[in-house]
């Protein structure tokens, strides 16, 4: 067993975790299938995805909330808030309660927008040692990865067995063990202190941290750069499975679960990779192992694809866990929630829109030109990171107070020191 294993306190932060994320998964999927039951309409369902994304746009927001209060308590507080707000979907009985369905997936995506950040920060409280900060998001990625696998599973599978609100009532009864997971938590943790800073300045720290960290500031934009070609994926997909492979749009589901697979080796062997590697080899291995995957997407044949599909899904998972391995290095705890807010808004905002010009380019262009622009997007993002500094993860003991920094100077990253934020540490907890 791993030493981390053995420690409660971490077990505890996984289970919370895990079943925070399989609440919100299951039901999101439920969700969709619901609004397409009760309307019959595609645009209905697509909605619901719609009325969860855009409040993930408040991760900034969040991530301050979450660098404000304690961790523990929060995490308590907003998975209870949310088995409350989930109660009403008990009440939808046909087309003329659909607002309930939207007005859940609202709650659930503002809810997400703290939680997201707090339970990074929360993490970065749990971890002393800066060489369990790896193996930790190895673990956590991991668990999220084989939970996003099960969950749609779980979500539609009891949908059409017992209907939407006994979806609801598991979901209720999974963010009450999550909330009592986290309640458990013995994590000390100090009452933050107002900085006296413009909240604009606050809300934005995260992005001013990631401008001014020398060895993180690239592995971000490199790790960016993947996600974006990732998400020309799925429309590629559909065309490769009509064009490529003769295939009917349903095969689309066995070619996701061949790449969800794959994400959850991916995410073990990132875990595995980075404390041989660092994080810096390990974001570059993630690039060129999508890239690899990618190429042999062209193969007009049922069996490579997969084994391509295997591949590409294990490159962004490995790759962010060399990115979140390095914001948990080189982050002041007091900073963690909103650095990781940053993060997730800059990796999925750039994805969103990808999305769309990749559907774009899909219908203007051949299926395999798109392939071979993504290959070489993603191994240009590995290639990019050649010669950038390491970011370091030894064992060093963490400073109280980190030190101040003039507005907007770049951070150097000394071997084994977390980069400084410009403001005074009060010492917060991490997800």
């Amino acid at each position: 067993m791993h030493p981390l294993l053995a420690r409660p306190e971490f077990r505890l932060y996984i289970a919370g975790q895990t079943l925070s994320v399989l609440g919100d998964s299951a039901l999101f999927i439920a969700l969709g299938i619901w609004a397409k039951v009760l309307t019959g309409s595609s645009s209905a369902a697509g909605l619901v995805m719609f009325c969860y994304a855009v409040p993930m746009l408040l991760l900034p927001l969040g991530g301050l909330v979450a660098d404000r209060v304690r961790r523990r308590p929060l995490l308590v507080t907003v998975n209870l808030v949310l088995a409350v707000a989930v109660s009403p979907l008990l009440l939808v009985a046909g087309r003329g309660q659909l607002w309930i369905i939207y007005g859940t997936a609202v709650l659930y995506g503002l809810a997400g927008a703290i939680l997201t950040p707090a339970q990074s920060a929360m993490l970065r409280t749990i971890l002393t040692e800066r060489q369990d900060f790896g193996a930790a998001v190895g673990f956590t990625q991991t668990m999220r990865a084989g939970t996003t696998l099960v969950a749609p599973l779980v979500g539609s599978g009891l949908y059409g067995w017992l209907g939407g609100r006994a979806v609801a009532l598991v979901d209720i009864a999974i963010l009450l063990a999550a909330a009592l997971a986290f309640l458990a938590l013995r994590v000390p943790e100090a009452r933050p202190e107002p900085s006296g800073r413009h909240w604009r300045t606050e809300v934005l720290a995260g992005f001013q941290h990631l401008r001014t960290t020398a060895s993180l500031l690239p592995l971000l934009i490199a790790t960016t750069a993947t996600a974006t070609v990732l998400s020309f994926l799925q429309p590629v997909l559909f065309s490769l499975i009509q064009h490529g492979l003769h295939r009917s749009p349903q095969f689309l589901g066995v070619l996701e679960t061949v790449e969800a697979v794959g994400a959850l080796g991916g995410s073990v062997l990132g875990g595995i990779l980075i404390g041989k590697l660092g994080p810096r080899r390990t974001v570059m291995l993630g690039s060129a192992t999508f890239g690899v995957g990618a190429l042999l997407l062209l193969a007009p044949s049922v069996w490579v694809v997969s084994a391509g599909l295997l591949i590409a899904g294990a490159g962004m998972p490995a790759g962010v866990v060399g990115l979140a391995t390095a914001a948990q290095s080189l982050t002041p705890p007091h900073l963690m929630g909103r650095t990781q807010a940053a993060v997730n808004l800059s990796l999925t905002a750039p994805q969103a829109i990808a999305i769309g010009v990749g559907a774009g380019l899909v219908a203007a262009l051949d299926f395999r030109t798109v392939l071979a622009a993504m290959v070489v997007g993603a191994l240009l993002s590995g290639l990019y990171l050649l010669g950038k500094p390491d970011a370091a993860v030894e064992d060093e003991d963490d400073e109280e107070e980190p030190a101040e920094q003039p507005a907007g100077a770049l951070t150097a990253d000394r071997a084994g020191e977390p980069a400084q934020d410009a403001e005074p540490a009060p010492r917060l907890q991490s997800t």
